[in-house]
Order: structure tokens, then C-alpha cells, then sequence
């Protein structure tokens, strides 16, 4: 399982990020709510952004990398939770993402990060720059932990 994680963590990063949109849409229990053309075009820009790295070129700090990447995670896991307590997510979109983000949790390592090499070291560079987000890092990066 934990072996596609980034192949995975795209799709599970706008919808940890982005569910209160897309559930609006799809959720069984409620008609959904149309949302305003400004904030339709809002959330596009905002998939767009968490999906592009922002800056290329950051020397590598393990340290920093390794915070960047488990606060993102740590974010998905938390705004996916409280999207689901909300009504915002259904439980298997929850149940199918949150196993992906805690295993993920689980390699993001300093000493991890200091054994990295090839496209591993590649995503722990990406993260050590404040910019990027776990999403782009990983979608730009994919590594088999």
C-alpha cells in the first residue's frame, strides 16, 4: 500500500484540501448547493497553486524538509477529518484517503531524508523551500517509500 503513495497523494491532497466543494456536489443526503462562479474559479486557483511547485532550487535542509512535508500531511488529515465531521466528506472518500496520508507520515523522516537519494532526495529538496506544498513536492516527485 504505502508503495504508490505519491501516485495517490495528488487526487488525495485536493480532496483532503478541497472537499467542502466537492462533496457539496456529490453528497446523497442533501441536495448540494450551487456554488458562486467567484468561488468555483476560487478553487480552481487554489488546486492550481497546491499543484505547482513554487520554487525550485532550495538547498537541502532534511530538518525543514521533513517539517514542510508531515505539517502538510498532518493539514490534509485534519481538514479531511473536520470535512467529514461537517458533512463535506463522505466516510469512504475519508476511510479510502486517510490509511495513504498516515502511512505517508510514517517515511517522513530526518534520517530518512539524510539517506535519500535519487527522486526521494529530489522530494526532500522540493520541501525544504517554505513555498511548496506536500501535494506539488510529491506529484512533481514521485518516490516509492
Amino acid at each position: 500500500m504505502p508503495g504508490r503513495i505519491f501516485r495517490r497523494l495528488p487526487s488525495l491532497a485536493l480532496l483532503a484540501m478541497l472537499a467542502p466543494v466537492a462533496a457539496a456536489q456529490v453528497r446523497e443526503e442533501a441536495p448540494p448547493r450551487p456554488l458562486p462562479a467567484e468561488v468555483q474559479a476560487d478553487v480552481a486557483a487554489i488546486a492550481e497553486h497546491l499543484a505547482s511547485v513554487q520554487e525550485e532550487a532550495s538547498p537541502l535542509a532534511c530538518g525543514k524538509a521533513v517539517e514542510n512535508a508531515r505539517w502538510g500531511v498532518e493539514t490534509m488529515l485534519e481538514v479531511g477529518e473536520k470535512n467529514l465531521r461537517g458533512g463535506y466528506m463522505t466516510q469512504a472518500a475519508y476511510d479510502a484517503a486517510t490509511p495513504t496520508l498516515k502511512a505517508l507520515l510514517g517515511v517522513l523522516t530526518v534520517q530518512d531524508c539524510e539517506a535519500a537519494a535519487g527522486v526521494r532526495r529530489d522530494f526532500y529538496q522540493c520541501m525544504s523551500s517554505d513555498y511548496n506544498h506536500v501535494y506539488a513536492c510529491g506529484k512533481a516527485h514521485s518516490f516509492e517509500p
